[in-house]
């Protein structure tokens, strides 16, 4: 009896196989190494590209006023035309991306996106770049929030949130590289005729900020679909290949060598069905046990950009104005946007277009170029703290601080305090990774697509509504609008200590038969 149980052992540790192994232990063998930093990096470039393509046409509608004969009300509807387009398709692609798969979604999206995005250089009037700026919105929107699932089933549990914070400091990076390619490009005063085009700075300048998507769709093509995807969707057969492979990159070797021949999954997700039965499972996100989850973690999304995004609309307007003031004492910030209002309607409407000027103050572009190095320290510290003080105790520490630094900015006189604390207050948005990081976790895998995308939804009208706020109160109750966005900010970080137990929450969940 003790020869027949000795020898299945020895002839499995000769072959250095296992017959069968659950799916978390499979998957914890592949361990950690240039498969996971490769697919880090890759994620890192699709979040930098989104950013590039929300934020960069900010840099260009100074430079094009003249050229595509600009209004007021035209800027404000072109810089929110790419949050247009995020925003109205966030929930198609998060159900597309639970049903297709994470990489086949992203993948001809974000090739898509750059020939859009690059077309709407060539605009010619305000009609043309608005419509081609919002289909680019449409189709970023598939890899906005999608990257967080894909990125965070490529991890095993332990190192998922710190991947997904190193992997959203690439957006950092898109306030360093933007206003320095705006500083190198834009100025310029070259131009040269292309056709019935002419090419001028600000249209090389868009072309410039595709390039990490096109890089990002490159990589993607040698990279797998999730594993954990493929379990839900296709059984293990389909993910143990996925997870050989990720084996061979990190050890070496061929797919041959992972020590796993077979995937044994007790768990069924109803998501195979279609339609109806996707419908019934998104019915899930608003019944207990993740109703809780959605409530808190949408309402904190929504808080971070409101503040992070729709406050930074404005900051290279008060910065050029911080440049150009020619005050002889301190004034506060509110003071500075007042005197712009006052200013702003003292003008004409109409002016001649040998009079238009699009000079834009070089001196922006360093400063802006700075506040990105700032985000930059912050996302990497958070990689680095996330794991050792824990993710929701990180989480509510930056939002109290942030909001604090809200209130105190509208405060202090103009100058080095004031600014700094608005930075500080920007700094918020780097609270967004560590909230993706938190609320991935809780969300089954045939969810997980349609709820990070439904949350980033909700986070990008934040930033509508933030940035539309701020216009519509900063003339005549500017304090009141930095209490108000502070206090909203504060409060809506200590919503995370109600944040349900998210081993409970699971488990609830794998008792539906659905599957993390």
């Amino acid at each position: 009896m003790t020869a027949e149980n000795k020898a299945p052992c020895d002839l499995e540790k000769n072959s250095n196989k296992i017959s069968e192994a659950k799916f978390e232990d499979a998957f914890e063998l592949t361990g950690h190494g240039r498969f996971n930093n490769f697919v880090l990096l890759t994620c890192g470039m699709i979040m930098l590209n989104v950013s590039m393509e929300s934020v960069g046409i900010s840099y260009v509608i100074t430079a094009a006023e003249c050229e595509l004969k600009l209004s007021s009300e035209d800027k404000g509807l072109i810089t929110a035309a790419a949050f247009i387009g995020i925003v109205s398709t966030s929930f198609l692609w998060g159900y597309l991306g639970d049903q297709y798969g994470r990489r086949a979604v992203m993948l001809p999206a974000m090739v898509t996106s750059a020939i859009f995005s690059i077309a709407s250089s060539f605009s010619t009037n305000v009609w043309m770049i608005l419509v081609l700026r919002i289909l680019t919105g449409c189709l970023v929107s598939a890899s906005s929030a999608t990257v967080y699932a894909y990125l965070g089933e490529m991890h095993i549990s332990h190192r998922r949130a710190s991947a997904i914070a190193w992997g959203s400091a690439f957006i950092s990076f898109s306030f360093i590289i933007l206003p320095g390619l705006a500083w190198v490009i834009i100025p310029g005063k070259w131009s040269w005729q292309w056709g019935l085009i002419q090419v001028t700075p600000w249209r090389v300048f868009m072309w410039c900020w595709c390039a990490p998507g096109l890089v990002a769709s490159v990589a993607l093509i040698a990279l797998p679909e999730s594993p954990r995807y493929l379990l839900a969707m296709k059984g293990p057969e389909a993910a143990l290949p996925v997870l050989a492979k990720m084996y061979a990159w990190n050890h070496g070797g061929s797919s041959d060598t992972f020590p796993v021949e077979k995937i044994t999954s007790n768990i069924t997700d109803s998501s195979k069905g279609g339609f109806v039965d996707a419908v019934k499972n998104i019915s899930l996100l608003f019944r207990p046990p993740l109703a809780p989850c959605v409530f808190i973690s949408h309402v904190s999304m929504f808080a971070v950009f409101m503040l992070s995004s729709g406050l930074y609309m404005w900051v290279p307007d008060i910065l050029n104005n911080i440049l150009t003031s020619d005050s002889s004492h301190s004034i506060t910030i509110c003071e500075i946007i007042h005197n712009k209002f006052s200013a702003a309607r003292n003008e004409t409407s109409e002016v001649s277009d040998q009079f238009c000027n699009t000079e834009v103050s070089v001196g922006v572009f360093p400063i802006s170029m700075g506040m990105g190095a700032v985000f930059a320290i912050t996302y990497l510290a958070i990689g680095f703290l996330i794991n050792k003080l824990g993710r929701k105790t990180l989480y509510c520490g930056i939002m109290v601080v942030c909001g604090g630094a809200t209130v105190g900015a509208a405060l202090v006189p103009q100058g080095g305090a004031a600014t700094a604390l608005l930075v500080a207050a920007l700094c918020s948005g780097c609270a967004g990774s560590i909230l993706a990081a938190i609320a991935v976790d809780v969300f089954p895998t045939c969810l997980r697509a349609m709820a990070m995308c439904v949350m980033y939804m909700v986070g990008r009208a934040g930033a509508a509504v933030g940035s539309n706020l701020l216009g519509a109160t900063l003339d005549l109750h500017c304090e009141l609008a930095f209490y108000f966005l502070g206090a909203f900010t504060a409060c809506s970080g200590l919503l995370m200590i109600f944040w349900p137990n998210p081993e409970k929450v699971r488990q609830k969940m794998e008792d539906k038969g659905l599957s993390y």
